[in-house]
């Protein structure tokens, strides 16, 4: 990897940007590296020449766009002039935000209790009950009672209750990067069956999926924005001062959320355990795990949890209570 590319690394890094963005525009600038040779300097033609080159290779507008920032940003290191080009403009329905349906959504719930790691399941149950955006789903710190989430694009950072129905599921939960993230859904989605029109389906069309169901509800649209995480930039340009003198309670902004959530009751629906019959989640402590040869730790709906906190073979392969 060239010289440049790792200067622009160094300059995100050093502005306090967090460091899987600053490898993103590594990787985009050593392309541009390869594309163009090593410089001092670049010309208009070196940048019409990438241009062309990521044209030719299918990219969107709206994803040249954001490949074109660390060209300028290396422009900017290197103290030369990046070239004014007139660009196509992206309208905002030529821009792909793929949204799970509800149905969808309580579908990977249900299939996931049965078909799902405990790690993956603990990823699932805090995607559909807070909307996490990838970066925030793998960076998460200790989970008692509340989550505290590193808001990313400018949110705050913010702390909110666990509701009761996930609390069992969150056992799995371990940190993670944001590539594996990636990974964590297409495995999730081959595993469950599933079958998605096209490829760039992530975890924010579960949160999309989130925001459209709550929407449609009588809960306080200010109240929903702060719950999805926004940024204090977009809530001012939607609510004006109203979005600074409302003063913010994230504990009652929850429970007013989670009485009219969308998924929450799925998570809290009883479930077939291995004799055919229904039960509810429970975490207490079975006689027969304790016995169990293959496992001990805390019997979940006749499955553990704990001894599988770590491990991505499904859950009801681990152990029967």
């Amino acid at each position: 990897m060239g010289s440049l590319a790792e200067k622009v690394y160094m300059d995100l890094m050093a502005r306090g940007k967090d460091i899987e963005t600053a490898r993103r525009w590594r990787n985009w600038t050593a392309k541009f590296e390869v594309c163009c040779g090593i410089k001092s300097k670049y010309e208009r033609d070196d940048v019409i020449r990438y241009l062309s080159h990521l044209r030719e290779r299918g990219y969107r507008q709206s994803s040249i766009d954001v490949m074109l920032r660390p060209v300028k940003l290396l422009a900017q290191v290197q103290e030369w002039n990046f070239p004014r080009l007139a660009m196509p403009k992206v309208r905002d329905s030529d821009i792909s935000r793929p949204v799970l349906s509800h149905e969808e959504v309580c579908q990977m719930i249900r299939r996931g209790k049965e078909m799902l790691s405990a790690r993956e399941l603990a990823y699932l149950a805090l995607s559909t009950t807070y909307g996490m955006r990838r970066e925030e789903l793998g960076g998460l710190g200790r989970i008692d009672g509340r989550v505290t989430v590193d808001t990313v694009k400018g949110g705050p950072v913010t702390t909110h209750l666990v509701p009761d129905d996930i609390k069992p599921y969150l056992l799995g939960y371990k940190r993670s990067g944001v590539g594996y993230m990636s990974l964590v859904f297409r495995r999730i989605i081959k595993k469950l069956g599933m079958v998605l029109p096209r490829e760039n389906y992530g975890w924010h069309a579960i949160r999309r999926a989130l925001a459209t169901e709550l929407v449609c509800t009588d809960v306080s649209l200010l109240n929903l924005l702060r719950f999805m995480r926004w940024s204090d930039a977009s809530l001012k340009g939607q609510f004006g001062m109203l979005a600074i003198y409302a003063k913010r309670n994230q504990e009652e902004i929850d429970k007013s959320i989670f009485e009219v959530h969308p998924f929450l009751k799925v998570w809290s629906e009883k479930r077939l355990n291995f004799t055919g019959e229904r039960s509810e989640v429970k975490g207490e402590r079975s006689e027969s795990a304790r016995t169990s040869p293959l496992t001990s730790g805390y019997c979940v709906d006749n499955e553990t949890i704990r001894g599988a906190e770590y491990s991505d073979a499904p859950l009801y392969q681990k152990v029967i209570c």
